[in-house]
């Protein structure tokens, strides 16, 4: 059972909200509570296919929060993984620390130009937070030059869908995706890579 002096952390609570102009989602601080935050020494998969990180436990006293919602404390961004209920009066979150990092997507619309041709043209770029994490660095031996594929995996809330193929930039860095993998019922995963020459 949890003590009321032990809840000593202040965290903010972190809802995704859409922008009102339809370009995108953003988080938004909403209400301040006191919690007992602590490292739990293991660590959590909050990714199926990226590395993990370290696992914290978040205590607080019961109210209304879900895992599409993230917390704020100290300044760090808590992604959270797992919800549950210790006794009646609190709840008990498990999270890592994963600061996001704001991602665009350029979605096209296929349209007819004058001569009834088809052609790509851009209905919206929308903008999302994303946490990413390292998958691994492949190695590909060509013919003229040398190529290293930078890959790593995206982990979105659930709001954000992206398609194979779309190209997701991230500060002046351009990734394609690759692969979407089913993270939960709360947050959409997605492997995303670039290629540098050497």
């Amino acid at each position: 059972m949890v003590q009321a002096g032990e809840l000593r952390e202040r965290v903010t609570i972190l809802s995704l909200v859409e922008n009102p102009d339809g370009t995108g989602w953003d988080w938004q601080e909403g209400k301040t509570t006191w919690a007992k935050v602590e490292q739990t020494g293991k660590r959590s998969l909050f990714s199926t296919v990226g590395v993990s990180r370290p696992e914290w436990r978040v205590t607080m006293r019961h109210q209304p929060l879900t895992l599409f919602q993230a917390l704020r404390w100290r300044g760090h961004f808590l992604f959270l993984a797992e919800l549950t209920h210790p006794d009646r009066g609190h709840i008990e979150l498990s999270a890592v620390q994963a600061e996001p990092v704001q991602c665009t997507v350029q979605r096209t619309k296929v349209e007819k130009n004058a001569l009834n041709n088809p052609t790509l043209s851009t209905e919206r770029v929308l903008s999302f937070p994303a946490c990413l994490t390292e998958k691994y660095s492949g190695f590909q031996q060509g013919d003229t030059h040398d190529t290293l594929t930078h890959t790593l995996v995206a982990i979105c809330p659930k709001a954000v869908t992206l398609r194979a193929g779309e190209v997701v930039t991230i500060g002046n860095d351009r990734y394609r995706v690759q692969i979407e993998y089913q993270l939960s019922e709360y947050k959409n995963e997605y492997e995303i890579t670039r290629e540098v020459d050497t």
